[in-house]
């Protein structure tokens, strides 16, 4: 048995990050425990830590999981954001106090042994990787795996008719700082383009809504790191506005059509297969 340890998951919340860990557990050949790092102690470490452990999103963890960890269990860290920063977010971090040093700070230094000692760190992508190891260059234990989807999810995007597509650009009402919603909005007025606000359906809706849409806006005002919404408008040949923030926008596999399949199709068993 592997033990899956994260904040949330799809149970929980339907978030990018969930959605991955959810298509990843799905690809697993061996019974999988999933744990919301809340629940975790060093009891339960100690009584698992024979097993295999993934660790997703770990706000939850206290230090001393962390340490226990680091110190006794053989493990593997799924990083969706930037965890060595309080705020998950260097850009947010700056915009409410004005710097972000969390990296020389105590929990950022921890995090880093815990993503050191880890048999695998798995970033979402090149430009993600390359930050972390310019503030931590010791990291030699990173891969990128991008965001990854189910075959449920890849199965019923490809059966969505893309044929008729209205004149409509989707931007997502999201209230998090970072997704960037009133910059988006922007652009649509700059551009006299007919946008509509996305927020609070359901996943397949969102996917329905995206098939007949011309394009979708999205420009995060901190960095995004594989964001799945970017990743599904390709999938449905959506026209896209995207800036810098979105870091995978220029890896090779999501710029060229023909890599797009095949790579998102393999992206649990790329897991998986380095999984020791």
């Amino acid at each position: 048995m592997i033990i899956f340890v994260s904040d949330m998951f799809v149970e929980n919340y339907v978030g990018g990050g969930e959605l991955t860990s959810e298509a990843i557990i799905k690809g697993s050949l061996v019974p999988i425990a999933k744990i919301n790092s809340v629940r975790v102690n060093i009891e339960l470490m100690k009584t698992h830590k024979d097993k295999f452990w993934v660790f997703g999103n770990f706000a939850d963890l206290s230090d001393a999981c962390i340490v226990y960890a680091i110190k006794n269990l053989t493990y593997t860290i799924l990083e969706y954001d930037y965890k060595y920063c309080i705020y998950r977010s260097p850009e947010k971090h700056i915009a409410a106090k004005g710097h972000c040093n969390c990296e020389k700070e105590r929990r950022g230094k921890l995090v880093s042994v815990f993503f050191r000692k880890a048999k695998k760190v798995w970033f979402m992508s090149e430009k993600q990787r390359d930050r972390y190891l310019d503030k931590f260059p010791f990291l030699n234990n990173t891969k990128v795996l991008s965001s990854v989807f189910s075959d449920d999810t890849l199965e019923y995007i490809r059966g969505l008719d893309t044929s008729e597509k209205n004149n409509k650009w989707i931007v997502l009402n999201s209230e998090s700082w970072v997704k960037g919603r009133d910059a988006a909005v922007k652009i649509a007025q700059e551009q006299e383009l007919e946008y509509e606000l996305v927020w609070g359906i359901e996943h397949k809706e969102l996917l329905k809504k995206m098939a007949n849409s011309k394009g979708l806006i999205y420009t995060p005002v901190g960095a995004d790191t594989c964001p799945r919404l970017t990743i599904e408008a390709k999938l449905l040949n959506c026209e896209m506005i995207l800036n810098e923030n979105v870091q995978h926008k220029d890896e090779e596999w999501f710029t060229n059509k023909d890599m797009l399949w095949p790579y998102l199709n393999e992206r649990a068993s790329v897991f998986w297969s380095a999984v020791e």
